[in-house]
Protein backbone atom coordinates (compact mmCIF):
# COMPACT_ATOMS: atom_id res chain seq x y z
CA UNK A 1 0.00 0.00 0.00
CA UNK A 2 1.19 3.37 -0.66
CA UNK A 3 2.52 5.85 1.97
CA UNK A 4 -0.25 8.09 1.46
CA UNK A 5 -2.74 5.86 1.26
CA UNK A 6 -1.49 4.17 4.86
CA UNK A 7 -1.81 6.84 6.49
CA UNK A 8 -5.39 7.99 5.51
CA UNK A 9 -6.59 5.16 6.69
CA UNK A 10 -4.34 4.78 9.79
CA UNK A 11 -5.53 8.51 10.37
CA UNK A 12 -9.12 8.55 9.70
CA UNK A 13 -9.67 5.72 11.81
CA UNK A 14 -10.77 6.47 15.37
CA UNK A 15 -8.76 5.39 18.50
CA UNK A 16 -8.54 7.30 21.43
CA UNK A 17 -6.46 6.23 24.11
CA UNK A 18 -7.94 3.27 26.10
CA UNK A 19 -9.93 2.62 23.18
CA UNK A 20 -8.22 1.91 20.45
CA UNK A 21 -10.09 -0.10 18.68
CA UNK A 22 -10.76 1.20 15.24
CA UNK A 23 -7.34 1.81 14.68
CA UNK A 24 -6.04 -1.08 15.45
CA UNK A 25 -8.83 -3.01 13.33
CA UNK A 26 -6.96 -0.52 10.43
CA UNK A 27 -3.53 -1.55 11.45
CA UNK A 28 -4.37 -4.95 10.97
CA UNK A 29 -5.53 -5.17 7.95
CA UNK A 30 -2.45 -3.21 6.97
CA UNK A 31 -0.41 -5.88 8.89
CA UNK A 32 -1.53 -8.85 7.37
CA UNK A 33 1.32 -9.90 5.12
CA UNK A 34 3.75 -8.50 7.33
CA UNK A 35 3.94 -11.25 10.02
CA UNK A 36 1.24 -12.67 12.72
CA UNK A 37 -0.62 -9.94 14.78
CA UNK A 38 -1.66 -10.39 18.22
CA UNK A 39 -3.12 -8.00 20.50
CA UNK A 40 -1.74 -7.81 24.41
CA UNK A 41 -4.23 -7.03 27.30
CA UNK A 42 -3.70 -3.18 27.32
CA UNK A 43 -4.88 -3.26 23.39
CA UNK A 44 -1.52 -2.61 21.54
CA UNK A 45 -0.95 -4.56 18.36
CA UNK A 46 2.35 -6.79 18.05
CA UNK A 47 3.33 -8.02 14.82
CA UNK A 48 5.83 -10.56 14.41
CA UNK A 49 7.78 -9.73 11.38
CA UNK A 50 10.34 -12.61 11.81
CA UNK A 51 11.15 -14.82 14.19
CA UNK A 52 14.97 -15.72 14.28
CA UNK A 53 16.43 -18.75 16.81
CA UNK A 54 17.34 -18.51 20.03
CA UNK A 55 19.83 -15.98 21.25
CA UNK A 56 19.39 -14.07 17.95
CA UNK A 57 19.30 -10.05 18.08
CA UNK A 58 15.78 -8.68 18.62
CA UNK A 59 14.86 -5.32 17.08
CA UNK A 60 11.93 -3.39 18.30
CA UNK A 61 10.26 -1.28 15.93
CA UNK A 62 7.86 1.07 18.55
CA UNK A 63 5.16 3.25 17.06
CA UNK A 64 1.63 4.53 19.31
CA UNK A 65 -1.59 3.84 17.74
CA UNK A 66 -3.39 5.73 20.18
CA UNK A 67 -4.92 9.86 19.75
CA UNK A 68 -6.19 11.98 22.22
CA UNK A 69 -9.99 12.64 22.89
CA UNK A 70 -12.03 13.45 25.66
CA UNK A 71 -14.40 10.94 27.45
CA UNK A 72 -18.15 11.62 28.92
CA UNK A 73 -18.54 12.31 32.52
CA UNK A 74 -21.94 13.36 33.08
CA UNK A 75 -24.99 13.28 30.81
CA UNK A 76 -27.60 16.49 31.94
CA UNK A 77 -31.01 15.84 31.91
CA UNK A 78 -31.25 18.22 28.93
CA UNK A 79 -28.54 15.81 26.59
CA UNK A 80 -25.94 17.83 27.18
CA UNK A 81 -22.33 15.91 27.84
CA UNK A 82 -19.51 17.09 30.26
CA UNK A 83 -16.58 15.54 29.50
CA UNK A 84 -12.54 14.88 30.67
CA UNK A 85 -9.46 15.13 28.81
CA UNK A 86 -8.11 11.88 27.60
CA UNK A 87 -4.32 12.98 26.90
CA UNK A 88 -3.16 16.35 26.02
CA UNK A 89 -5.81 18.07 24.67
CA UNK A 90 -5.59 21.92 23.92
CA UNK A 91 -8.33 23.43 25.38
CA UNK A 92 -7.77 26.84 23.60
CA UNK A 93 -8.64 24.64 20.12
CA UNK A 94 -11.83 22.60 21.17
CA UNK A 95 -14.72 25.67 21.13
CA UNK A 96 -17.37 24.88 17.81
CA UNK A 97 -15.24 21.77 17.27
CA UNK A 98 -16.96 18.87 15.50
CA UNK A 99 -16.90 15.23 17.32
CA UNK A 100 -17.76 11.66 17.14
CA UNK A 101 -19.06 9.80 20.45
CA UNK A 102 -18.05 6.41 20.58
CA UNK A 103 -21.00 4.33 21.79
CA UNK A 104 -21.48 0.40 22.61
CA UNK A 105 -24.61 1.28 20.24
CA UNK A 106 -22.66 2.92 17.83
CA UNK A 107 -20.96 6.24 16.65
CA UNK A 108 -22.90 9.62 17.20
CA UNK A 109 -21.53 13.44 15.42
CA UNK A 110 -21.83 15.79 17.82
CA UNK A 111 -20.41 19.26 18.15
CA UNK A 112 -18.68 21.11 21.58
CA UNK A 113 -21.04 24.06 22.11
CA UNK A 114 -20.00 27.67 23.14
CA UNK A 115 -21.09 30.71 24.54
CA UNK A 116 -21.67 33.14 21.82
CA UNK A 117 -19.15 36.23 21.91
CA UNK A 118 -21.77 38.71 22.52
CA UNK A 119 -23.00 37.09 25.88
CA UNK A 120 -19.04 36.27 26.74
CA UNK A 121 -17.59 37.13 30.06
CA UNK A 122 -13.49 37.56 29.89
CA UNK A 123 -13.05 34.89 31.80
CA UNK A 124 -15.19 32.07 29.74
CA UNK A 125 -13.38 32.82 26.64
CA UNK A 126 -11.13 29.77 27.37
CA UNK A 127 -12.92 27.97 29.11
CA UNK A 128 -11.62 24.36 31.19
CA UNK A 129 -12.30 20.73 29.82
CA UNK A 130 -14.88 20.06 32.56
CA UNK A 131 -16.35 23.39 31.78
CA UNK A 132 -17.56 22.57 28.19
CA UNK A 133 -20.35 20.45 26.83
CA UNK A 134 -20.79 18.11 23.75
CA UNK A 135 -24.24 18.48 22.28
CA UNK A 136 -25.69 15.67 20.21
CA UNK A 137 -28.90 16.84 19.37
CA UNK A 138 -30.80 13.84 22.07
CA UNK A 139 -33.18 14.69 24.98
CA UNK A 140 -31.52 13.73 28.30
CA UNK A 141 -33.63 10.51 27.63
CA UNK A 142 -32.12 9.58 24.29
CA UNK A 143 -28.77 10.33 25.61
CA UNK A 144 -29.00 8.50 28.80
CA UNK A 145 -30.43 5.32 26.61
CA UNK A 146 -27.33 5.49 24.39
CA UNK A 147 -24.57 7.03 26.01
CA UNK A 148 -22.69 5.60 28.80
CA UNK A 149 -20.24 7.61 31.17
CA UNK A 150 -16.72 6.58 30.13
CA UNK A 151 -17.35 6.41 26.30
CA UNK A 152 -14.75 8.53 24.43
CA UNK A 153 -14.62 10.81 21.65
CA UNK A 154 -13.02 11.58 18.97
CA UNK A 155 -12.39 15.11 17.12
CA UNK A 156 -12.86 15.38 13.64
CA UNK A 157 -10.29 16.37 11.08
CA UNK A 158 -10.25 15.89 7.69
CA UNK A 159 -7.58 14.05 5.63
CA UNK A 160 -5.93 17.27 3.29
CA UNK A 161 -3.17 16.73 0.88
CA UNK A 162 -1.11 20.30 0.26
CA UNK A 163 1.40 21.51 -1.04
CA UNK A 164 4.92 19.95 -1.48
CA UNK A 165 4.63 16.33 0.17
CA UNK A 166 2.49 17.94 2.69
CA UNK A 167 -0.91 16.33 4.38
CA UNK A 168 -3.08 17.68 7.37
CA UNK A 169 -5.39 15.20 9.34
CA UNK A 170 -6.11 14.23 13.25
CA UNK A 171 -3.99 11.29 14.44
CA UNK A 172 -0.95 12.12 12.73
CA UNK A 173 0.43 12.04 16.16
CA UNK A 174 1.37 9.05 15.91
CA UNK A 175 -0.06 7.30 12.94
CA UNK A 176 2.41 8.74 10.39
CA UNK A 177 5.11 7.22 12.60
CA UNK A 178 2.98 4.09 12.70
CA UNK A 179 3.28 3.74 8.49
CA UNK A 180 6.69 4.39 8.77
CA UNK A 181 7.73 1.39 10.93
CA UNK A 182 5.47 -0.75 9.27
CA UNK A 183 7.33 0.30 5.90
CA UNK A 184 10.56 -0.10 7.91
CA UNK A 185 9.87 -3.66 8.38
CA UNK A 186 8.61 -4.60 5.02
CA UNK A 187 12.14 -3.23 3.67
CA UNK A 188 13.92 -4.95 6.24
CA UNK A 189 12.20 -8.53 5.43
CA UNK A 190 12.58 -7.51 1.81
CA UNK A 191 16.04 -7.22 2.51
CA UNK A 192 16.31 -10.48 4.54
CA UNK A 193 14.84 -12.81 2.05
CA UNK A 194 16.54 -11.37 -1.00
CA UNK A 195 20.11 -12.23 0.26
CA UNK A 196 18.68 -15.21 2.07
CA UNK A 197 19.98 -14.18 5.72
CA UNK A 198 19.60 -16.09 8.91
CA UNK A 199 16.94 -14.28 10.66
CA UNK A 200 16.73 -12.13 13.19
CA UNK A 201 14.07 -11.49 15.52
CA UNK A 202 11.96 -7.95 14.14
CA UNK A 203 8.90 -6.92 16.22
CA UNK A 204 6.66 -4.21 14.69
CA UNK A 205 4.67 -2.60 18.08
CA UNK A 206 1.42 0.03 17.66
CA UNK A 207 1.60 0.43 21.13
CA UNK A 208 -1.59 1.71 23.08
CA UNK A 209 -1.96 4.44 25.75
CA UNK A 210 1.11 6.38 25.33
CA UNK A 211 -0.94 9.83 25.25
CA UNK A 212 -1.87 8.48 28.90
CA UNK A 213 1.14 7.17 30.15
CA UNK A 214 3.52 4.97 28.36
CA UNK A 215 1.43 1.72 29.34
CA UNK A 216 1.13 -0.12 26.02
CA UNK A 217 4.83 -0.27 25.14
CA UNK A 218 6.21 -0.64 28.58
CA UNK A 219 4.31 -3.85 28.93
CA UNK A 220 4.27 -4.89 25.13
CA UNK A 221 8.12 -4.79 25.50
CA UNK A 222 8.82 -6.56 29.11
CA UNK A 223 6.48 -9.37 26.74
CA UNK A 224 8.39 -9.56 23.67
CA UNK A 225 11.82 -9.11 25.44
CA UNK A 226 14.10 -7.17 22.24
CA UNK A 227 18.10 -6.67 22.56
CA UNK A 228 17.28 -2.97 20.93
CA UNK A 229 14.58 -0.63 19.99
CA UNK A 230 14.14 2.38 17.89
CA UNK A 231 11.01 4.45 19.07
CA UNK A 232 9.24 6.35 16.51
CA UNK A 233 6.85 9.51 17.55
CA UNK A 234 6.43 12.74 15.93
CA UNK A 235 8.09 16.22 16.97
CA UNK A 236 7.71 19.70 16.62
CA UNK A 237 7.88 20.79 13.08
CA UNK A 238 9.16 24.44 12.26
CA UNK A 239 5.97 27.26 12.03
CA UNK A 240 6.78 30.97 12.11
CA UNK A 241 6.16 31.32 15.91
CA UNK A 242 8.74 28.48 17.30
CA UNK A 243 11.09 29.02 14.29
CA UNK A 244 14.08 29.56 16.81
CA UNK A 245 13.32 26.46 19.34
CA UNK A 246 15.63 23.90 17.55
CA UNK A 247 12.26 22.49 15.78
CA UNK A 248 12.57 20.11 12.59
CA UNK A 249 12.09 21.30 9.59
CA UNK A 250 9.08 19.63 7.39
CA UNK A 251 10.51 17.76 3.75
CA UNK A 252 14.38 17.42 5.60
CA UNK A 253 13.93 14.10 7.42
CA UNK A 254 13.61 12.25 10.37
CA UNK A 255 15.38 13.77 13.93
CA UNK A 256 17.58 11.65 15.61
CA UNK A 257 17.63 11.88 19.54
CA UNK A 258 20.45 12.35 21.55
CA UNK A 259 19.49 12.42 25.11
CA UNK A 260 20.60 11.24 28.50
CA UNK A 261 18.71 7.68 28.78
CA UNK A 262 19.29 6.88 24.84
CA UNK A 263 21.67 5.11 23.07
CA UNK A 264 24.62 7.21 22.05
CA UNK A 265 25.79 4.24 20.17
CA UNK A 266 22.75 3.63 18.23
CA UNK A 267 21.77 7.06 17.35
CA UNK A 268 25.79 7.84 15.78
CA UNK A 269 24.69 4.48 13.55
CA UNK A 270 21.60 5.99 12.12
CA UNK A 271 23.81 9.33 11.36
CA UNK A 272 26.71 7.16 9.91
CA UNK A 273 24.13 5.14 7.30
CA UNK A 274 22.20 8.56 6.85
CA UNK A 275 25.15 9.68 5.47
CA UNK A 276 26.67 7.13 3.85
CA UNK A 277 23.19 6.14 2.00
CA UNK A 278 22.30 9.68 1.47
CA UNK A 279 19.29 9.64 3.79
CA UNK A 280 18.29 13.58 4.89
CA UNK A 281 17.93 13.58 8.62
CA UNK A 282 18.20 16.50 11.54
CA UNK A 283 19.50 15.74 14.64
CA UNK A 284 17.38 16.45 18.33
CA UNK A 285 18.72 16.82 21.50
CA UNK A 286 16.61 15.79 23.77
CA UNK A 287 17.66 17.14 26.92
CA UNK A 288 16.19 16.95 31.20
CA UNK A 289 16.59 13.46 31.51
CA UNK A 290 13.76 12.25 29.53
CA UNK A 291 11.91 12.50 26.05
CA UNK A 292 8.08 12.53 26.36
CA UNK A 293 7.82 9.43 24.30
CA UNK A 294 7.93 5.64 24.57
CA UNK A 295 11.31 5.42 24.68
CA UNK A 296 11.09 6.33 28.39
CA UNK A 297 9.11 3.33 29.56
CA UNK A 298 10.94 1.29 26.95
CA UNK A 299 14.81 1.83 28.34
CA UNK A 300 13.95 0.22 31.73
CA UNK A 301 12.14 -2.45 30.78
CA UNK A 302 13.85 -5.32 32.62
CA UNK A 303 16.95 -5.46 32.78
CA UNK A 304 16.67 -2.55 30.62
CA UNK A 305 16.74 -2.23 26.45
CA UNK A 306 19.27 -0.40 24.62
CA UNK A 307 16.83 2.40 22.96
CA UNK A 308 16.58 5.31 20.64
CA UNK A 309 14.53 7.52 19.37
CA UNK A 310 13.91 8.40 15.53
CA UNK A 311 10.85 11.60 15.40
CA UNK A 312 9.22 12.96 12.58
CA UNK A 313 8.35 16.58 12.51
CA UNK A 314 4.91 17.46 13.05
CA UNK A 315 3.35 20.57 12.95
CA UNK A 316 0.13 21.47 14.74
CA UNK A 317 0.83 19.15 17.32
CA UNK A 318 -2.45 17.61 19.71
CA UNK A 319 -5.30 19.51 17.17
CA UNK A 320 -7.24 18.63 14.62
CA UNK A 321 -4.90 19.56 11.81
CA UNK A 322 -1.72 18.10 12.18
CA UNK A 323 0.80 18.11 9.36
CA UNK A 324 3.24 16.39 8.61
CA UNK A 325 5.29 15.30 5.27
CA UNK A 326 4.79 12.17 3.39
CA UNK A 327 8.60 12.13 2.24
CA UNK A 328 9.64 12.42 5.94
CA UNK A 329 7.53 9.44 6.27
CA UNK A 330 9.14 7.41 3.72
CA UNK A 331 12.68 8.62 4.52
CA UNK A 332 12.19 7.48 8.39
CA UNK A 333 11.14 4.00 6.96
CA UNK A 334 14.70 4.14 4.77
CA UNK A 335 16.39 4.82 7.53
CA UNK A 336 15.20 2.68 9.97
CA UNK A 337 15.64 -0.08 7.36
CA UNK A 338 19.31 1.07 6.79
CA UNK A 339 20.31 0.87 10.13
CA UNK A 340 18.87 -2.49 10.82
CA UNK A 341 20.66 -3.77 7.62
CA UNK A 342 24.24 -2.35 8.52
CA UNK A 343 23.97 -3.38 12.28
CA UNK A 344 22.08 -6.60 11.89
CA UNK A 345 22.74 -8.09 8.46
CA UNK A 346 25.41 -11.02 8.99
Amino acid sequence: METIQMLKTLCQANGVAGCEDGALTAAETICKDLGPCRRTVHNSLICEVMKGKEGAAHLLLDAHIDEIGLTVTHIEDNGFLRVAQCGGVDRRLVMASPVVVHTAKGDLSGVIGSVPPHIQSGEKKNPKIDEIWIDVGMSGEEAKAQIELGDKISFVGPFTEMENNLVSSKAHDDRCCCVAIIKAAEQIKAYWEEHHLEPISLTVLLSAQEETGGLGAQTASFETDPTQAIVVDVTFGTTPEIADKHCGDLNKGAMIGMGATLSRRMARKLIEVGKEQNIPYQVEVMGGGHTGTNADGIVKVGAGIETCCVSVPLRYMHTPIETISTVDVDNTAKLIAAYAISELAR
